[in-house]
């Protein structure tokens, strides 16, 4: 190659606009995420927030399980990171890194194994390509009370109405609530219940309130 040739090759990388997290959210729904998107029994939902919003997932897939989409642009540090990956073990089943492909070798060590890692690149005509470099796996150890957490006071209230729980625990504060949910049902019931509720509620802030 001609210097010439490599100055302008140079040049093109450089003039590429860097990848921002819009642009890896809407790639990621657009693709990668557009079958669960369509899915009837699937709910996406971006910036889910955990342990009432110390932490968020970027992108939550929730069906038969809670799958999260962790979001790392070009601009972006790993700094928080490992608090990141924390909270999303207590809650997720399964966990998903997309990441500009000038993190990976950093991100992968910070990762636990279960954790899917995609990379990301802008192309030569600005589109991004995802490259899957290692599948998810399942996380076998979430808490079941940081679960419980993922629901508004009002849904736990009306599982244990349903339960038919006393009118006067009802009333109690939310953390006594959380706790009668968690005592009354095992890990799997009560991951099955969280995930149900979560689909029924119809006021998520990403989408508009149905009329």
């Amino acid at each position: 190659m001609t210097i010439a040739r490599e100055s302008v090759l140079r040049q093109d990388v450089g003039m590429r606009p860097r990848l921002k997290d819009a642009d890896l959210r809407t790639a990621a729904l657009g693709r990668l995420l557009a079958h669960a998107a369509n899915a009837p029994d699937t709910l996406v939902v971006n910036e889910l927030g955990l342990a009432h919003g110390a932490s968020r997932v970027d992108i939550a897939v929730i069906n038969g399980h809670i799958r999260g989409v962790e979001i790392k642009a070009e601009a972006d540090s790993l700094e928080r990171l490992p608090r990141q990956v924390a909270a999303y073990g207590q809650v997720v089943d399964r966990a998903t890194l997309i990441a500009d492909e000038r993190h990976l070798p950093a991100a992968l060590s910070l990762l636990p194994d279960w954790w899917g890692v995609i990379s990301a690149r802008r192309a030569a005509n600005g589109a991004v390509v995802f490259r899957r470099l290692r599948a998810e796996r399942t996380n076998r150890a979430t808490d079941p009370m940081t679960v419980a957490r993922l629901l508004w006071r009002e849904e736990v209230r009306a599982i244990l109405e349903a339960q038919g729980c006393d009118a006067r625990l009802l009333r109690a504060p939310r953390a006594v609530l959380y706790a009668e949910l968690v005592s009354r049902y095992p890990k799997r019931k009560l991951a099955g219940l969280v995930r149900a509720a979560l689909k029924d509620r119809g006021n998520w802030r990403d989408r508009p309130r149905p009329a």
